[in-house]
């Protein structure tokens, strides 16, 4: 498969990679994935057990060295904001193919062939560059910077992800991180507590300010029962204005507001 490369250098690949489809048939909508290549390869077969790994198809478990998530390109807002994420982000913006028409199977299909053919290219370029700079390796390391942490680069993921989820998905996946919090909250589990905080900080942003996500962190963080029916009440508010329900959530408000003020 033939990658054009909007933003980036075919030559120099960074080795992370925004790639989007059209369709023939769905002019307006554009279809995206997240590539990436891992400098170690892994042999999954080491981590799969028998009995599951016959019904992987031909995913490469004993040398697995890139993939993409969502492993299907989902629908994106538009070609606008994927390019605004790849800049901010320093990735590669690719455009893979254009279909008649959304085929499941070959939609699959088209997203392999355009991992495998960016992963052979990332493999040209990172072979070429360590053979012929061997001195590389003993040079000292600079100390890594927060930006550089893992926990920062996971955040980075984050966005990417939440950016490509429907707002239902996003609503879903604060659900889940509500439960895992409150978990964490009753159990005294600290670094659970401020490490679930952030992902809802950085899902807050990619939803509308009067979800009042924010609001709904700072009492699923109070580990009284005041602030689990408060934490419930203000993700059923979500759910709510999501469908359009604006009733049923100025009640929710008139019960939130009455739980704050008889604090």
């Amino acid at each position: 498969m033939d990658l054009t490369f909007e933003l980036g250098d075919s030559q120099q690949p960074k080795g992370h990679a925004i790639i989007y489809f059209r369709v023939n048939t769905e002019p307006d909508k554009v279809y995206a994935t997240y590539a990436i290549t891992l400098p170690i390869k892994a042999d999954l077969g080491k981590y799969v057990p028998p009995f599951l790994a016959s019904h992987l198809g031909n995913m490469p478990l004993a040398n697995f060295s890139a993939f993409a998530m969502p492993p299907l390109p989902e629908a994106v807002e538009g070609y606008d904001r994927l390019e605004r994420l790849c800049r901010m982000r320093d990735d590669d913006l690719i455009y893979a193919d254009s279909m008649f028409s959304f085929d499941l199977p070959r939609m699959m299909e088209a997203v392999t062939e355009a991992v495998q053919a960016y992963s052979e290219l990332c493999e040209r370029r990172f072979g070429e560059a360590i053979a012929t700079a061997p001195e590389l390796e003993a040079q000292p390391q600079p100390a890594p910077t927060p930006s550089d942490t893992e926990e920062d680069r996971s955040y980075s993921v984050n966005e990417v992800l939440f950016s490509l989820m429907s707002e239902k998905d996003k609503l879903a996946e604060l659900a889940r991180l509500l439960g895992r919090m409150r978990f964490a909250v009753e159990g005294f589990d600290a670094p659970t507590v401020n490490e679930v905080s952030e992902e809802i900080s950085v899902l807050a942003r990619h939803l509308p300010e009067n979800f009042l996500v924010p609001n709904l962190l700072a009492v699923a963080k109070d580990s009284s029962q005041r602030g689990s029916t408060l934490a419930q009440l203000y993700l059923d508010r979500c759910f709510r204005l999501s469908d359009g329900d604006f009733s049923t959530a100025q009640t929710l408000d008139d019960q939130i507001r009455t739980l704050e003020e008889g604090a």
